[in-house]
C-alpha cells in the first residue's frame, strides 16, 4: 500500500537525530505553557521556599552571621528552584506535555524542601508533607493573585472576585491560626494555687527588687576569644586555660576551627558583678546550659547578677559556650562531666584571683559561703560540681575541697541524665529547682528527681526546695533564649506559654535572691517562701504555683522507699485503708510514663476512702518533740497521679466504711476543668491521740488543694502526639505539693486533744471517685 503522506512532508531524518532533536527543545517550546500567571506563582513559591530556608539556618547557625546565613540559605534555594524549574520544563518539552513545566518543577521542589527541613525537625512525615504542600499552594496563589491584580488583561470584577475569595482564605487561615497559638491558659481548677491566694504573713521585704549595695561589673577571660571580645582583648582580667583531655574524647576539626582551641586548653571566662565595699562576700557562680554553640548564653542572666551583686553578692556568670551544640559539628560526648568540672575550675581560678592584688577579687571572697546556680544541663551540672567526690575524688588537678564549701544550689528546670550509670545524691547542701508546667524541652520534672536525692544529718540547718510553674517555659529563665523551647523551624509550631518572659524572670528572681539571702546570708525569714509560695504573692505573677519543702528538722512518721508491705511500715508503723479500690506503693510517673525514683502510696477510690497510720504507742520519734508541740507542724506531700480514677484491684481488706461526706461540702469544693468537683478539694486530716481523743482539720481551709496543670505544647492538636516522637503526648506532669498543719490548729479545735501523744494520722477523703498519692508524712 502507497503511503498517504506526501513525500515532501515526511520526517527523513534518522532515528538519532528525531530523538536529539526532542531531547533538545527549541527555547520557545522549553517555556511555552509558563505563561506571566505562572511565572507569578514560581515567584511566590520561590518566596515560600526562602523564607523556609531562611527560618530553617537560623536554627542551625554558621556563626558568621545571620545575615550572611540568610543570603546563603536564600541562594541555594533560589539555585535549586532553578535547576528543578529547568529540569522539569525540558522532560514536559521533550514529553510534549501542554503543561506549564517550570512552575511544577519549582513547586514540587519547594514542597520536598519544605517536607525535608520539617522532617529533620522532627515534626514527623505526614505533617510536613502537608505543610509543605498547602503553604508551597497558597504561595503560589498569592503570586499568581498578584499577578492578576497588576495585569490590564482582565476585569475589575475578576479581580474582584479573586481578591474576595483571597480575603475569604485568609481570614479562615488567621482565625485558625489565632486559636491555635493561644497561649495555654491556667485551668479553673488550678486557680486555687495562684500565688494571690490568701496567706500569711507576708514576707516583709521583697527579694527581687535590688538591695543596698553599689556594685561594679568586669569579666575575666583568656585574652585570645575571638568571638567576643569581652573575654579576648577587652578582658579586665587574663585567665589561665584548662585541660579537659580527661573528660572528653572528641573534639571534632570544624569546632577546633570554630573555636580556636581544643578541648586540651579551654578558657576559663567569667562576668562578674562585684558589690562595692571590703566584703568579704558570699561568691555566686550561674550557669547556662545546652544552647546553639554559636548564640552565647552566658550574657542571659545579667539580671541575676546585678540583683545579687546589689544584695552584697558576688556574681559570676560562666562561658561555656565552646561544649553546647551546633548543627555543624554537634556536642562532645558525655558534656556533663566537664561541665561541672569547669565550675570547680572557675572557683579555682578565683581563689588565684583572691590573692593577687592587682585584681577586685583580692582580698573581698568568702570561699566558706558559695552557691552555684544552673540552667538546663547547667542545672544538673551544678549538682554534680557540689558532689565533687562522687565525680572528681580521683583528679588531682581541683581545689583542695577544703579550701572552699559550697552551701547551696539551685537549678533552673535541670536535666537528670545518669552518667557513668548513676546519679548525684547531695547531702547537708541546700537544694532549690523551679520548673515551668508549658517547658517544651525539658518537658519532664527533673529536678524533683534531685530534690529526692538531697538528704540531710538529723541536726543539719539546711533545707531543700521545689517549685512547679503554671504557664511557664523553659527559655524565657534566661534572657537570650526567649520564648521558643525548640530551635527554628519546630519553634513556630510551638505555642508561646501564658507567661512572658518578664513575668517569668522575676519569679527567678524573688526565689533565688531569697535562696541566697537564706543559705548565704543565713536570713532565715526567707525560708517562709519555700514553705508556702503565698508568703511572696505582692512579688509575683498570679499563676498557678505547687511546691515542696523539707529541712534537716523534719522527722518522718514514713518514707515509702523505706516502705515494704504496705500495711506494716518502718518504725513500728502500721497502716490501713477504708473504702478504697486500690493501694500500693508506687513510684511516681512522669509524663513519658517513667518511674521519678520518688516512691509513695497510691489510694483509688470510688465513693468514699480513708487511710490511717498508726501505732500502739504514741508517734512520738526521736528528735519531734524536744520543745514540746510548740511550733511543730504535721507535714506531708500529696499528688493527684493524674491517671483514670476507677477500679484496679479490689481491697478485700478494705471493710470499713467512711465517715459520709458533709451535706455543704460541695459549696467549697474545687472544680475540674470540666466544671465536676474534683474529690480531692475535700480531704480531710484527723490526728488522734492515745487517750481517743480525736480533731479533723479540712485541708483547704490550711493551703489550696490544685492538680496538676494541663499543658497544650504546640499550635496544632495532632501534633502533641506526632512532634519529636510524640514528646508532648501526655499533657500533665503529676507534682506534689507540700502540706504543713500546724499542730496547734488541731489544739485549737479541742483543747482535750494532747499532741504530743498522737497515735493516729488519718486522711480522709469524702467524695468520689478520686485517686491520690501521699508522700513523706512526718512532724517538722
Amino acid at each position: 500500500m502507497r503511503s498517504t503522506i506526501p513525500y515532501e512532508s515526511a520526517n527523513t531524518a534518522p532515528l538519532g537525530k528525531r530523538i536529539a532533536a526532542r531531547l533538545r527543545p527549541e527555547r520557545g517550546r522549553l517555556y511555552r505553557y509558563d505563561t506571566a500567571l505562572w511565572r507569578a506563582a514560581s515567584a511566590g513559591v520561590w518566596t515560600a521556599g526562602s523564607a523556609m530556608a531562611a527560618v530553617s539556618i537560623l536554627g542551625a547557625p554558621t556563626g558568621l552571621g545571620a545575615g550572611l546565613d540568610i543570603a546563603a540559605a536564600v541562594a541555594m534555594n533560589t539555585a535549586g528552584l532553578m535547576l528543578a524549574g529547568r529540569l522539569a520544563a525540558w522532560l514536559f518539552a521533550a514529553l510534549r506535555l501542554a503543561a506549564p513545566g517550570f512552575a511544577a518543577g519549582a513547586a514540587l521542589y519547594t514542597v520536598a524542601e519544605i517536607a525535608l527541613l520539617l522532617y529533620v525537625n522532627d515534626l514527623g512525615w505526614a505533617f510536613s508533607l502537608v505543610f509543605a504542600l498547602v503553604s508551597t499552594a497558597v504561595a503560589a496563589l498569592a503570586g499568581a493573585l498578584l499577578r492578576l491584580t497588576l495585569s490590564r488583561r482582565f476585569a475589575w470584577r475578576v479581580k474582584l472576585g479573586a481578591w474576595l475569595a483571597a480575603a475569604l482564605l485568609a481570614a479562615s487561615a488567621a482565625y485558625a491560626a489565632d486559636r491555635a497559638g493561644e497561649p495555654a491558659g491556667l485551668p479553673a481548677s488550678a486557680q486555687a494555687g495562684r500565688a494571690g491566694a490568701s496567706a500569711g504573713p507576708w514576707l516583709a521585704d521583697d527579694p527581687s527588687q535590688p538591695g543596698g549595695y553599689a556594685y561594679f561589673a568586669f569579666t575575666y577571660g583568656s585574652g585570645q576569644d575571638r568571638w567576643r571580645p569581652e573575654y579576648g582583648s577587652d578582658a579586665d582580667i587574663v585567665s589561665s586555660s584548662v585541660d579537659a583531655s580527661a573528660y572528653i574524647d572528641d573534639w571534632p576539626w570544624l569546632r577546633k576551627w570554630f573555636w580556636g582551641f581544643d578541648e586540651r586548653s579551654l578558657p576559663l571566662n567569667g562576668s562578674v558583678w562585684m558589690p562595692e565595699g571590703e566584703g568579704p562576700f558570699p561568691l555566686v557562680l550561674i550557669v547556662h546550659g545546652n544552647h546553639l554553640m554559636e548564640d552565647f548564653s552566658d550574657g542571659g542572666y545579667a539580671y541575676l547578677g546585678e540583683l545579687l551583686a546589689s544584695r552584697g553578692f558576688i556574681a559570676v556568670s560562666i562561658d561555656e559556650n565552646f561544649l553546647n551544640y551546633s548543627a555543624w559539628s554537634g556536642i562532645p560526648d558525655e558534656d556533663m562531666k566537664p561541665r561541672a568540672w569547669l565550675l570547680l575550675k572557675h572557683i579555682q581560678q578565683i581563689q588565684a584571683f583572691a590573692e593577687d592584688a592587682s585584681t577586685p577579687f583580692f582580698g573581698r571572697v568568702d570561699f566558706g559561703r558559695i552557691a552555684l546556680i544552673g540552667h538546663s544541663r547547667g542545672g544538673q551540672a551544678v549538682a554534680m560540681a557540689a558532689a565533687a567526690d562522687q565525680w572528681f575524688a580521683q583528679d588531682g588537678s581541683l581545689p583542695d575541697k577544703g579550701s572552699y564549701t559550697i552551701q547551696s544550689v539551685a537549678a533552673l528546670a535541670p536535666t537528670d541524665t545518669a552518667v557513668d550509670g548513676k546519679r548525684t545524691a547531695l547531702r547537708d547542701i541546700s537544694y532549690l529547682t523551679l520548673q515551668g508546667a508549658a517547658d517544651a524541652d525539658i518537658t519532664n520534672f527533673y529536678g524533683d528527681r534531685q530534690y529526692r536525692r538531697v538528704s540531710f544529718s538529723p541536726s543539719s540547718h539546711r533545707f531543700k526546695a521545689s517549685l512547679y510553674i503554671a504557664g511557664a517555659n523553659h527559655g524565657q529563665f534566661n534572657t537570650s533564649w526567649g520564648r521558643l523551647d525548640d530551635s527554628l523551624p519546630a519553634g513556630l509550631f510551638l505555642r508561646a506559654p501564658a507567661l512572658s518572659g518578664e513575668q517569668q524572670r522575676q519569679i527567678a528572681k524573688v526565689y533565688l535572691a531569697a535562696f541566697a539571702e537564706a543559705t548565704l546570708h543565713g536570713k532565715d525569714e526567707y525560708r517562709r517562701l519555700f514553705r508556702d509560695y503565698r508568703a511572696g504573692a505582692p512579688f509575683l505573677p498570679d499563676t498557678g504555683y505547687w511546691s515542696r519543702y523539707e529541712d534537716g528538722g523534719f522527722v518522718p512518721v514514713v518514707r515509702y522507699e523505706e516502705a515494704g508491705d504496705i500495711r506494716s511500715l518502718p518504725h513500728g508503723v502500721k497502716a490501713e485503708a477504708a473504702g478504697v479500690s486500690f493501694w500500693s506503693h508506687e513510684e511516681a510517673k512522669d509524663r513519658d510514663g517513667n518511674g521519678t525514683g520518688n516512691k509513695a502510696v497510691k489510694l483509688k477510690w470510688n465513693e468514699a476512702a480513708k487511710y490511717t497510720l498508726f501505732s500502739k504507742g504514741a508517734l512520738a520519734l526521736p528528735g519531734v518533740w524536744e520543745n514540746g508541740a510548740d511550733g511543730a507542724s504535721l507535714t506531708f506531700a500529696m499528688a493527684d497521679p493524674g491517671e483514670e480514677p476507677g477500679d484496679e484491684t479490689e481491697d478485700p481488706d478494705s471493710a470499713e466504711e467512711p465517715d459520709e461526706a458533709r451535706p455543704n461540702q460541695e459549696e467549697d469544693m474545687r472544680q475540674k476543668e470540666d466544671g465536676t468537683p474534683d474529690p480531692l478539694s475535700a480531704v480531710e486530716v484527723e490526728l488522734a491521740d492515745e487517750f481517743g481523743a480525736a480533731v479533723r482539720i479540712k485541708l483547704s481551709d490550711i493551703m489550696p488543694v490544685s492538680p496538676s496543670p494541663a499543658t497544650t505544647f504546640t499550635r496544632l492538636p495532632w501534633l502533641e502526639k506526632t512532634m519529636d516522637g510524640g514528646k508532648y503526648d501526655e499533657p500533665v506532669q503529676s507534682v506534689f505539693q507540700t502540706y504543713e498543719i500546724p499542730l496547734e490548729r488541731f489544739e485549737e479545735q479541742n483543747p482535750v486533744f494532747d499532741a504530743e501523744d498522737i497515735t493516729r494520722i488519718t486522711f480522709v477523703f469524702p467524695e468520689g471517685p478520686g485517686q491520690a498519692m501521699l508522700d513523706d508524712i512526718g512532724f517538722s
